[in-house]
């Protein structure tokens, strides 16, 4: 796996582990919970949070999925052109 596949699945699992820890300690106190604090700041917190997270979810996804580009062939020097020089060395 290249390195930029093994950082795209690190994306990937730090992405779902941030939102389900959001989630689980901020709403469903999981852990002991932090303590109550009015829902009008923090479901746009949690939007915001949880958008990030998709984002970086989407990223790892492409990066891990998308193959390598194959190694562009080495440039061919054309064989008559070699020919049209041996020649010519030949006349001389």
């Amino acid at each position: 796996m290249s390195t930029s596949k093994s950082l795209g699945a690190l994306l990937l699992v730090v992405t779902v582990i941030v939102a389900v820890l959001h989630v689980g300690v901020g709403y469903l106190e999981l852990f002991g919970g932090a303590p109550r604090i009015p829902l009008a700041f923090a479901l746009p917190v949690t939007a915001g949070v949880l958008a990030i997270c998709a984002l970086g979810f989407w990223l790892g996804w492409i990066m891990v999925t998308t193959k390598e580009p194959a190694p562009a062939p080495a440039p061919s020097v054309p064989e008559s052109s070699e020919e049209g020089v041996e020649e010519e060395s030949k006349e001389e």
